[in-house]
């Protein structure tokens, strides 16, 4: 990678859907999931560095844990925590429970970022990938302001930004794992491919 890039994952939230499992540490492939995601990111990120107020959980990994400056105020905080403590101008966030990082979909972002503060996925006119996007650190400004005013999402940053919108339609590679399912038919999609013929 041609550009100094800080990776961001955030790890922050309680997993409340996952049947009181840990998402970020159900095993995939014999690793847990947060770990199978950083693997994929060494070598192509300057820097990576874990979003979660829970630095002993994540110190096996190796990297920078990086707590929320103040708890409870979601990953709008966790980003502009993250932004923070990082040593570059230019940085990708992801979340914990996205398990196949795109590296074309990220570089296409970088070769976007020159001009934009915000680079974003969009996969219909609303449907926003605000947790695997690119963001400068400029935005701290904004992100600050509106944590000062109790505003807790990361898209209320287009009050001040207009980011830069890339298509993400018939991205099959994509998968969220919210709920225990999602994770089941991830592992079985995996296992059936892996074993074809």
């Amino acid at each position: 990678m041609n550009h100094k890039v800080t990776a961001i994952i955030l790890a922050g939230g309680h997993s409340s859907r996952m049947e009181g499992e840990d998402k970020s540490l159900l095993p995939v492939e014999g690793k847990p999931l947060i770990q199978y995601i950083t693997d994929q990111m060494a070598g192509y990120f300057d820097e990576i560095i874990i979003g979660s107020n829970f630095q002993a959980k994540y110190a096996f990994l190796g990297y920078p844990v990086i707590p929320d400056i103040e708890e409870g105020k979601g990953p709008l905080m966790g980003i502009v925590s993250c932004l923070k403590a990082s040593k570059n101008e230019l940085n990708f966030v992801t979340a914990c429970d996205i398990p196949d990082i795109n590296m074309s979909l990220i570089f296409k972002m970088i070769s976007l970022a020159e001009n934009n503060e915000i680079v974003m996925p969009v996969a219909d006119t609303d449907k926003y990938e605000p947790l695997f996007a690119l963001y400068k650190k400029s935005v701290i400004n904004y992100g600050e302001l509106l944590l000062k005013n109790n505003k807790r999402s990361v898209l209320d940053l287009f009050t001040y930004v207009k980011p830069y919108f890339i298509d993400f339609k018939n991205e099959d590679w994509y998968r969220n794992l919210n709920y225990k399912k999602d994770y089941l038919d991830f592992i079985q999609k995996r296992y059936k491919s892996q074993n074809k013929g």
